[in-house]
């Protein structure tokens, strides 16, 4: 089965250097890939590469089997939706009418919205914790909670691909797990979920599949518990990480390792072997 996202040999250029070289990856239906990786490794621009706000420089992109590139704004809206690391509603819409938005592609042309749309809508809102709030105006909202608006947008949207930058950002823990719970039900509804992440824990509490990115490229992908290396992390973030299960579940925890001068700074470079190039998790 072709899967619901396919990229070979993504490219992407900002001012003649490479933000992403040359990245083979599939996400495939039912499943929540992470990608995590430091600031600046080209996670963000990869999301940007499937969602279709970006044009690799070379390679391709597909969505469902459809090259994004190729792809009409309207078809890419039904294809994916996307909630973008940062997202402002500049407006005074309610929460009602900022989630309603996801519906858009789903109404013709010189239509309203129908019952089903608010419907779609009011559930997206309940499944974030704030259907309580639908009638608040969003900029009176706090940063949280027009985060969570912003997903239930994205929700509302109902795409097979479900493109998640940064979801949990600004949000408690408790509206962390939340967010990620729902992006699992998408998943195991069937969707292909990929969310860039920068708590590695999250991603090992609820990724299926973990693809770490270091300067542009994949350094790692597969399961959770083998891409979650505590070696690996350590180089890919320059600094000492352990990883250990955790003592419920057995999910990966990384954790800063103890520290390494006698004064108790941490006194990198590491000095740990080069990163070791693996395989990607993308299908011929």
């Amino acid at each position: 089965m072709t899967p619901a996202v396919r990229v070979r040999g993504a490219v992407y250029r900002a001012g003649g250097r490479p933000i992403v070289n040359g990245i083979d990856l599939d996400v495939e239906r039912g499943e929540i890939l992470a990608v995590v990786g430091p600031n600046g490794a080209g996670k963000s621009t990869l999301c940007a590469l499937i969602a279709g706000d970006l044009r690799p420089d070379a390679g391709v992109v597909e969505i469902c089997g459809r090259d994004v590139s190729l792809s009409s704004p309207a078809s890419l809206a039904r294809m994916r939706s996307m909630l973008p690391q940062t997202d402002a509603v500049g407006f005074p819409f309610t929460a009602r009418e900022a989630a309603l938005m996801g519906r858009h592609p789903h109404v013709p042309r010189w239509r309203s919205p129908q019952e089903r749309d608010y419907a779609a809508a009011d559930d997206a809102l309940r499944r974030v914790g704030m259907l309580d709030m639908a009638e608040r105006l969003y900029p009176t909202l706090s940063g949280g909670e027009q985060r969570r608006v912003s997903f239930a947008r994205a929700l509302a949207q109902d795409a097979p691909v479900v493109l998640l930058d940064e979801p949990a950002a600004s949000l408690d823990v408790a509206h962390q797990e939340i967010v990620m719970e729902s992006a699992r039900r998408l998943a195991d509804d069937g969707k292909a979920v990929l969310a860039v992440l920068h708590d590695l824990n999250l991603a090992g509490a609820h990724a299926d599949r973990v693809a770490v990115m270091s300067d542009g490229e994949i350094v790692a992908d597969g399961p959770t518990r083998d891409a979650l290396c505590g070696e690996l992390l350590s180089a890919v973030f320059d600094r000492p990480l352990i990883v250990i299960p955790h003592p419920q579940t057995g999910s990966p925890v990384a954790l800063p390792a103890a520290p390494r001068t006698e004064g108790g700074a941490w006194d990198g470079p590491l000095g740990l072997p080069p990163l070791r190039r693996a395989a990607s998790g993308a299908r011929a």
